[in-house]
């Protein structure tokens, strides 16, 4: 059970961590769009809004974010296999990714979006670890969660 905390603590603290330092670094040096292939862009924008800048109340939408994390939090802890590291980076890219954009929302009110996919509307880091971890969830359920 130690280890396992451990692992899922450093895999949550991990993606905060970088989505941090790639959103700090966007801030300071990408003032212009950079076309990187054809469909991918780095642009700086700011969403004060929901995923795909759908408009919702900020209050609501942090009240939103934390529920999602006790959710999660709560599912992994009660649902996972002891023995899932799958599982464990699932739910540790998500909790990780849900944290960071929930920490921006808090204290600037707004959070920073700079990678552009094809017609996708920008995301960052934090977006992507969750992409990822939904992903991988649906991919591997049968490996992750226990059998009811």
């Amino acid at each position: 059970m130690q280890k396992r905390n451990i692992f899922l603590g450093g895999a949550i603290a991990g993606i905060v961590f970088l989505d941090v330092v790639s959103k700090y670094l966007v801030q300071k040096i990408l003032f212009t769009p950079v076309k990187v292939l054809p469909i991918l862009k780095f642009e700086l924008t700011e969403n004060p809004n929901l995923a795909f800048g759908i408009p919702f109340p900020r209050v609501l939408t942090i009240l939103l974010s934390v529920l999602a994390i006790i959710f999660f939090g709560n599912l992994f802890v009660k649902n996972v296999k002891k023995n899932s590291k799958i599982g464990l980076a699932a739910f540790g890219l998500i909790l990780g990714g849900a944290i960071g954009n929930l920490g921006e929302r808090i204290l600037f009110g707004q959070v920073t979006d700079f990678i552009g996919l094809l017609t996708i509307p920008n995301f960052n880091l934090a977006d992507t670890a969750l992409t990822i971890g939904v992903i991988l969830l649906i991919i591997f359920h049968s490996k992750i969660f226990k059998q009811v």
